[in-house]
């Protein structure tokens, strides 16, 4: 880990001293999020990293280490958030940015660090078999000098003794005796010292000849961009867009090759020409998407990745993973606006309406959350954790027999879905029906013993159903928490127990846990005036009664 990450874990103890204790890496990361909504960016970044020390995913590790460094750059540091950044590569050298989510400034720095990244690891191998395949068939047709090339750069100590024959073939071939010597050498297997094989300059392209079709010619040129030698890729494109002019994949090498020389305006011309003459062209559709992510136009794009969807469905990973980016940055209206895409493409997705429909609900837009929820309901109905999303919407907007059914439907596909058992206890709670409620909190909270939420929802129904023995029972263990809803809800129990100077006690140490709990303090005087009064009683003479009169 690098000297900045180190002091990043090193400063976490100044935030969170108990380590040993910190909460789950989603627990963290949320933390994260609202120091970074409030300004307060160091400690953002330091929570960042606690949660990316605390998750177990490589890439998870890494998307949390960029959080850091974004967060370490708004504060100030660019040094440091650079440091950070190539440590976010090292544990995913595929990280990837929505840039238009974040400042030019960080984009700039993301840029230099990836490339330096790149450039600390080793490009990997070629596969050795695959390559003396590829050799033999080339010698078979006297391509000498690829040959020398390709296996000539090959690692020495990692050729063996097939390669090194290939290669002493292509030697003599190319008129290369000395060099033939050698290889031929290594090829019987001797271990003497050698050596090393002269640095070998690549071969000139030349296109194939004149009877090759348009595949052999698309063939080449896929090739030849693969080992970076663009001018060869353009020449094979135009040779077959010569011969096929409504050759749709002639002109998306055509774009490819531009796009590798940096000449944007260009490719995007020819791919929207391979476009035209294939509107179903995958990889096309793909690359006029990426092209215009990189020029900011985010709408384009969208359309462009819509249509890959639908040409294939497993292209939705690319939707998605730019809304929930989005989503996961606060960005709810991007969300929204990718989401929607994702849902017009795949109609029929569970997941891709649930999460659309979550997303609408998170912006507050109930009604409009509805309705995919429905669909997601439609298609998947033993889905527990949809029809308890539809439930939950249903009771925000106030269908509270609806939304009990759809409770219900879902406890129907998974008696132990907790979402379910809290929300139809919640439900019930607020119409009125607290010994209904009692059996969905306390199945819930069997579930999760942890849950404060189950907990109280159980305590206030035990309460408000006459049982204040059971509640009182139910929070007796979970005092000890300090947790500024549990003393409140205690001191509930308590009061209606008439132990008014104890349910005062409870609703004082609720509002010092926290004093945004405003009903704690009417709570509080109610039990200090009713324990007032219950003294002043007792503690009053007792005056004889009147004599009768006669």
């Amino acid at each position: 880990m690098s000297r900045v990450c180190i002091l990043l874990v090193a400063v976490t103890a100044l935030f969170c001293p108990a380590l040993k204790a910190q909460p789950a890496s989603d627990s963290l990361e949320k933390d994260a999020r609202n120091a970074s909504r409030a300004g307060n960016f160091r400690e953002a970044a330091v929570k960042f990293e606690q949660a990316a020390t605390a998750a177990s995913d490589a890439r998870r590790r890494g998307r949390l280490r960029m959080q850091a460094a974004y967060a370490t750059l708004n504060g100030g540091n660019a040094k440091a958030a650079r440091e950070i950044l190539l440590a976010a590569f090292a544990d995913d050298p595929a990280l990837e940015i929505v840039e238009q989510l974040y400042t030019p400034e960080f984009r700039a720095l993301w840029t230099d660090a990836r490339a330096e990244a790149a450039r600390a690891i080793p490009p990997a191998l070629p596969d050795l078999e695959e390559l003396k395949r590829a050799s033999e068939e080339k010698l078979g047709d006297g391509r000498f000098a690829e040959v020398v090339y390709d296996l000539g750069k090959y690692p020495q100590d990692k050729l063996d003794r097939g390669a090194w024959a290939l290669l002493a073939e292509a030697y003599e071939k190319a008129g290369r005796s000395d060099q033939a010597a050698l290889a031929r050498r290594r090829s019987l297997g001797e271990t003497v010292a050698i050596t090393p094989l002269p640095a070998i300059a690549p071969p000139a392209a030349g296109l194939p000849g004149a009877k090759a079709t348009p595949a052999d010619l698309l063939t080449f040129g896929r090739e030849a961009l693969a080992r970076g030698d663009a001018p060869a890729a353009q020449a094979a494109a135009n040779r077959v867009v010569e011969v096929e002019p409504a050759s749709s994949e002639g002109y998306r090498l055509l774009g490819d090759s531009y796009s590798a020389r940096g000449e944007k305006a260009l490719a995007d011309a020819m791919w929207r020409q391979s476009l035209r003459l294939n509107e179903r062209n995958e990889a096309t559709l793909l690359s006029l998407a990426g092209l215009s992510l990189e020029a900011k136009e985010f709408d384009a794009a969208l359309a462009f990745l819509k249509r890959a969807v639908e040409v294939n469905p497993g292209n939705a990973d690319r939707l998605t993973t730019l809304g929930r980016k989005a989503r996961g940055e606060g960005d709810l209206k991007t969300a929204r606006q990718v989401f929607a895409v994702a849902a017009e493409a795949l109609p029929k997705d569970v997941v891709v309406l649930a999460e659309y429909a979550a997303i609408l609900y998170q912006s507050g837009d109930v009604d409009a959350a509805l309705e995919p929820l429905m669909r997601a309901a439609a298609e998947a109905p033993d889905r527990a954790p949809v029809r308890a999303s539809l439930a939950a919407a249903l009771r925000k907007k106030g269908s509270l027999k609806e939304a009990e059914r759809e409770y219900r439907e879902a406890l129907r596909s998974d008696p132990s879905w907790v979402p379910a058992l809290k929300g139809l206890g919640s439900l019930l709670l607020s119409a009125g029906r607290p010994a209904e409620a009692v059996e969905p909190f306390r199945a819930a909270l069997s579930a999760q013993p942890s849950d404060v939420e189950s907990l109280l929802g159980l305590a206030r129904a035990e309460r408000l159903s006459g049982n204040v023995a059971g509640a009182a029972t139910t929070l007796k263990d979970a005092l000890a928490r300090g947790d500024a809803t549990i003393l409140n809800e205690a001191g509930a129990v308590a009061y209606a127990q008439q132990k008014w100077a104890e349910a005062a006690g409870l609703f004082e140490k609720a509002l010092a846990a926290d004093a945004a709990i405003t009903q704690a303090a009417a709570n509080r005087n109610r039990a200090e005036a009713a324990a007032r009064l219950v003294t002043s009683l007792a503690e009053a003479p007792v005056v004889p009664a009147a004599p009768p009169k006669r």
